[in-house]
């Protein structure tokens, strides 16, 4: 079976469900990216875009700092992450063309309770060491 390149991301979606919401709140995630390996399973993505007007970068940036204003996020992916026995990375990243685009955390959820992230293997990459490495897993995905 085969799969095409990436065109064009689907805020559209996004959109349709804000607007049937009404403004209520929201008692749904959105995923950024699922795939599944054929030998780890499913794997979740999450992407956490550091702006450039924000005093932390992605190399210094953790959900464990800003837990407060959205804990409910991290929690649903950690469940659903937990019923799906998937992996769960949390990718900190800012824009091409900021100060900080060569900086890229990879966290990989080991642990994860109501009050924050218990534990978890952090990996400092540049760029293009994030981009060999999510090239050869996507690979590795379409080899299942």
């Amino acid at each position: 079976m085969g799969s095409k390149p990436l065109g064009h991301d689907d805020s559209s979606g996004f959109a349709f469900a804000k607007e049937m919401l009404c403004g209520d709140p929201t008692y749904g995630i959105n995923f950024d990216r699922v795939q599944q390996h054929p030998d780890r399973g499913y794997i979740i993505f999450e992407y956490l875009k550091c702006e450039e007007k924000q005093i932390v970068d992605p190399w210094s940036s953790h959900p464990n700092k800003y837990w407060d204003k959205n804990p409910q996020k991290f929690i649903s992916l950690w469940k659903i992450a937990c019923e799906l026995k998937a992996i769960l990375y949390l990718v900190n990243y800012a824009e091409k063309g900021t100060k900080h685009e060569d900086k890229i955390c990879v966290i990989k959820i080991l642990d994860l309770d109501d009050s924050g992230i218990k534990k978890e293997k952090i990996r400092k990459m540049s760029r293009m060491e994030f981009s060999d490495w999510f090239r050869e897993l996507n690979r590795e995905c379409g080899d299942g």
